[in-house]
Formats: C-alpha cells, sequence, structure tokens
C-alpha cells in the first residue's frame, strides 16, 4: 500500500504543478490582451502566439512530470520508502516484513553503486610496459608517470605496469615482443631497428635533424607536416610488424660525449672505439672514421672498464651521470650533431590497440602528448642541474670542435644520399622532412635568434669551454 500511496501522491503533486502553470499561461494571455496598439494586428498576433507557446509548454510539463512519476515514482520512492520503512520499523519492529524492506533498501543501495561504477568505466585494461632503458634514467620515470597518469584519467580502467629494460626483453628486442604481444606496449627508439629498416630513424634520432629540423620543428613535421602517417607506413607496409607508434620523450640535443682525453679536430676521433646509438648516427660516425659500436646503456661502464671502447655517447646530461659514465671519463663535450633531435616512442601492439573503446584509446594519445611536454621541462631542468654537478665535481665541459659541424654534416649527407638511392621508402619520408624543413625553418631561425639574443644579453658566460 505505502507504494501505490506514494506513486499516487507524486501524480497528485504534478497534476497541481501543472495546473498552476496552466493558470500562469491564461493570466499571462489576458494580462498581454490590454488597450490595441497603433498595430493592433501584429500586437495580437504576438499575444496569440505567446498564449500558444505557454499552453504548449504546460502540456509538454505535465507529460515529462506524468512520466516522471509513473516509471519514475519506482526510484523516487526507493529513497522515500526507505525513509517510511525506517520510521515504520520503529513502530512495529516485530513485523518481518518490514525487516525484509529494509534488506532490499540494502540491495538498492548496492545495485545504484554498481551503475556508477559501469556508467564511468566498464572493462579494465591492465597491461604492462617494458622501456628501452634502466630504472635509474629520467626517462624512464617519465613513462612511469605516463603510466599513473592513464590510470588517473580512465577512472581505473588503464592500469599500466611498467618496468625496465630486461626485465622482460632486451632493450633491442622491443619492437618484436610488441609485435608478438610479450609485451603489449614498449618505449624504445625507432633508430633500434635501422637492422630492419634505415628509415626508422628518420622519425627519432637523424643526424643534424636530417634537414636541419631541430627538435620542436620535427615534432610538428610529425603532427602538422604528415610524419604520422609515414610513421605508421614505416611499421606496418615496411618493416611488417603488427604495431602502432606513437612519439614521446623528446630528449634531445644528445651531448656529443665523454673521452679519456680532450679532442680538438675530427683526426682525435678517428679509429677511436666509441659507444654510439645504433642506426644512422652510428653509419655516419663511421663515415667519418670513428669505430662506432652499438651496445646497450648499462653495457657501457663494463665495457669501458674492460677496455673495448675509449667514449661514449648516452643520452643526456642527467642520464649520463645516472649511469656512472662521469666516473669513468673526466672530458665531456656537450653539443651532439649525430643526435641533435631525439625523439623517444611508445609501441602499441595493434590487436591490443584495437581492443581498446575509442574514449580510452583517446586517453592514451592525450598522455602521450602530455608526457612529451613532461619531458621538454623536465630535459631542462635535470640537465642543467646535472652539469653544474658536474662542474662542481671537476669534471671538463667542452664545446664541440667547430670543425665537426661541416664534417659531420657531409659525412651524413653521404650516408643519407646512398641510402635514398637503395631505398624508395627512406627517399620519400625524407622528402617530406626536407620539404616542411623548406616550408618552417626560415621563419623559425628568424624567431628563435631572438632567444639567443636576448639571452646572452642577461648570460654572457654561458657553460663549456673551447678545447
Amino acid at each position: 500500500m505505502t507504494s501505490v500511496t506514494n506513486k499516487d501522491a507524486n501524480i497528485e503533486r504534478h497534476f497541481h504543478n501543472v495546473e498552476c502553470l496552466y493558470i500562469a499561461a491564461q493570466r499571462e494571455s489576458l494580462e498581454r490582451g490590454g488597450p490595441m496598439t497603433s498595430k493592433p494586428m501584429i500586437n495580437a498576433t504576438k499575444r496569440r502566439s505567446t498564449s500558444r507557446i505557454l499552453r504548449l509548454l504546460a502540456i509538454i510539463f505535465a507529460t515529462a512530470m506524468i512520466a516522471a512519476a509513473c516509471t519514475g515514482g519506482a526510484v523516487d520512492q526507493t529513497a522515500e520508502g526507505n525513509v517510511d520503512t525506517d520510521s515504520s520499523d520503529s513502530g512495529d519492529s516485530g513485523d518481518s516484513g518490514d525487516s525484509g524492506d529494509s534488506d532490499d533498501s540494502g540491495d538498492s543501495g548496492d545495485s545504484d553503486d554498481e551503475e556508477v561504477d559501469l556508467a564511468q568505466g566498464g572493462e579494465t585494461f591492465e597491461f604492462q610496459v617494458q622501456t628501452g632503458v634502466p630504472a635509474s634514467s629520467v626517462y624512464h620515470a617519465e613513462i612511469v608517470e605516463w603510466g599513473e597518469r592513464l590510470n588517473r584519467m580512465s577512472g581505473g580502467r588503464l592500469q599500466a605496469e611498467v618496468v625496465p629494460s630486461g626485465a622482460v626483453v632486451g632493450a633491442l628486442e622491443i619492437l618484436d615482443a610488441v609485435d608478438t604481444e610479450i609485451v603489449p606496449v614498449g618505449m624504445a627508439w625507432s633508430n633500434y631497428w635501422t637492422g630492419k629498416n634505415p628509415t626508422a630513424a628518420l622519425f627519432s634520432n637523424p643526424p643534424v635533424g636530417s634537414t636541419g629540423l631541430d627538435q620542436s620543428s620535427s615534432l610538428a613535421w610529425m603532427y602538422d607536416g604528415g610524419g604520422l602517417d609515414l610513421y605508421q607506413r614505416l611499421y606496418t607496409e615496411e618493416i611488417g610488424v603488427n604495431v602502432k607508434p606513437l612519439p614521446v620523450c623528446p630528449m634531445g640535443p644528445d651531448p656529443f660525449g665523454w673521452f679519456a682525453e680532450p679532442i680538438t679536430s675530427v683526426a682525435d676521433v678517428q679509429g677511436l672505439p666509441f659507444r654510439s646509438p645504433p642506426g644512422l648516427p652510428g653509419l655516419t660516425f663511421q663515415e667519418l672514421g670513428v669505430d662506432a659500436i652499438a651496445m646497450p646503456g648499462g653495457d657501457i661502464v663494463p665495457s669501458a672498464q674492460s677496455g673495448i671502447i675509449e667514449g661514449a655517447e648516452w643520452i643526456s646530461p642527467a642520464d649520463d651521470r645516472a649511469l656512472g659514465l662521469s666516473d669513468v671519463w673526466d672530458n665531456y663535450y656537450l653539443q651532439g650533431l649525430h643526435q641533435s633531435t631525439d625523439i623517444g616512442e611508445l609501441l602499441f601492439n595493434l590487436d591490443w590497440w584495437d581492443a581498446l573503446p575509442a574514449d580510452l584509446q583517446e586517453m592514451v594519445q592525450i598522455a602521450t602528448q602530455a608526457t612529451i611536454v613532461d619531458c621538454q621541462n623536465v630535459s631542462i631542468t635535470v640537465n642543467a642541474d646535472a652539469v653544474a654537478e658536474y662542474q662542481e665535481q671537476g669534471i671538463n665541459i667542452f664545446n664541440t670542435p667547430p670543425e665537426f659541424y661541416d664534417a659531420f654534416i657531409d659525412a651524413w649527407e653521404t650516408v643519407a644520399t646512398d641510402l635514398a638511392a637503395e631505398d624508395p621508402f627512406f627517399a620519400e619520408v625524407r622528402e617530406s622532412q626536407q620539404a616542411y624543413a623548406d616550408r618552417v625553418m626560415p621563419f623559425r631561425l628568424t624567431i628563435t635568434e631572438l632567444y639567443q639574443e636576448i639571452g646572452e644579453t642577461f648570460y654572457p658566460e654561458k657553460v663549456g669551454e673551447n678545447p
């Protein structure tokens, strides 16, 4: 009887509201029906139109209220009925039916919570991400934060476990591991896959920015110049893996590197066993006459201690410090032409990616772009701090000798020209980069010169000495 009484009361109350609205509409119509103005037909038409609109609104309101009372009454009555039931319980504690109503009320509350959870989320995706750097790396920490950001953005629907290089596979095995879904997501650098296709490095850290692009304009080429479409073609068509790439963690320019003795000319590095990145930077070092040797970061210090290499580059001042390179060598050269741009990548198994709902895919892309900004910010801060610590430690901080610029650019042009002749896709990507550089770099260089001039006015003494 309580349910019926509540519903009837709701309907009666809604009808009363409708009646009041209708009376108000009639009164509004009469009040507007005063003396005729100089335009009687127009005013009469307006009055009739206004009256019709108000009556129509009254009918719509009535329909909505009656529907709410009949169909939604059960929801209203549940909240109100709980109070009635509790009140009844206090007056008649021996009524077993009331006790049952109380249990039903509790079930209703649980059901509401479940509906809220489903409305917020749905399926949960727990997945593993392996990075291509040690846990001590600044950029491993950035991917950990990327995973935590996804968790927050998705309300717990995306839960990433981020593990460092070697936790599941080696750094140079990440692409194959993502392709076969040993790990559904990986973080690395596309130049790691130069052995599969040399074009890969053009999307990460080509020497001298491939065609003179800087790091920001390289990202702009990806997002605004057609680079992302070419990037996807690289993996699905040219390399033939089931992978979706997204750029992440720009961290360049990388320093030239660490040496046991100061270097003053190109001749000083020719024949020198030197840890170099794989791919196009390594090929360019070799063209320059360096004995370039690719190896993961974790192998650098042991290789130096055993005499396999006599110099090395890694990522950045902060990451080099974390890896312990300043404990091995004393001479550090800042400007690295081999990776003047350095952009990481997140790799997603395509089947795993396609299984994500559209809203979660969008969250992943937004979180990845946010991490690009995070990496740009943190790179400025931690690398400046690391160089200051090197100076306090007594490390020799040098500028790269000027003759390296022309020599390295010439070596790169030789490598790039040969590869473009052999591989039409390499040629297509580099032509796209060249077209974008022609479009934006004259303006960009003019504008960024402003910052250089202003900065040098405030800070005439810069870091680094000429060797």
